[in-house]
């Protein structure tokens, strides 16, 4: 799962990009999405393909979804100079200040949410049903990793043949050895 893991700089979104937040985990009842008790904010960001399809994907946990955070986020990811659709979430704002066309969309009725981002709703609902389906759930200790492993094969999705080779190839060349107690440390 390390070497699944985004480097600094790799696979850098550009053009048209959708940027949005989720939250995972957790049981219980109570509101959904923003305001809900228990669950690990993520920020999730998707690329547009020439042909107005996906193209590739990153989702990275955030401590908080303040302007600060997502922010950072977007550097990590987003070229400069591209365009971040957004609902209009105030914490988005500052894209622009970041060298970033900022388009926010606002929707009326949050049933309709999904089709003013499309992609990044997709890439969303794609990993909590990969999650349910393969884990059955997993640890907001862990969330990243398991936000890396769905990502690494999303964005290979094409290549999904040569995908096994791909990782050994990056267990060797670019991540040091793990010990055990490095994985199961707390």
């Amino acid at each position: 799962m390390r070497a699944m893991a985004r480097g600094e700089s790799e696979l850098m979104l550009g053009g048209l990009v959708e940027m949005d937040e989720s939250y995972v985990g957790g049981r219980g009842t109570g509101p959904r999405g923003r305001g809900s008790k228990g669950k690990t904010p993520v920020a999730v960001v998707a690329g547009h393909s020439g042909s107005g399809g996906l193209s590739i994907a990153h989702m990275q946990v955030v401590e908080n979804v303040s302007g600060r955070e997502l922010g950072q986020v977007t550097l990590g990811a987003v070229k400069p100079g591209s365009t971040v659709m957004t609902d209009g979430l105030a914490p988005y704002r500052k894209l622009s200040s970041l060298g970033y066309t900022h388009e926010p969309r606002i929707v009326k009725n949050l049933g309709k949410a999904h089709e003013l981002l499309p992609h990044v709703h997709l890439v969303i609902s794609n990993f909590k049903r990969w999650v349910l389906d393969v884990f059955h759930g997993v640890s907001s200790k862990h969330l990243q990793s398991y936000l890396d492993e769905f990502c690494y094969r999303l964005n290979r999705r094409y290549a999904r043949t040569d995908l096994f080779r791909r990782i050994l190839n990056r267990c060797a060349r670019f991540t040091e050895p793990v010990t055990y107690a490095e994985l199961t440390a707390a």
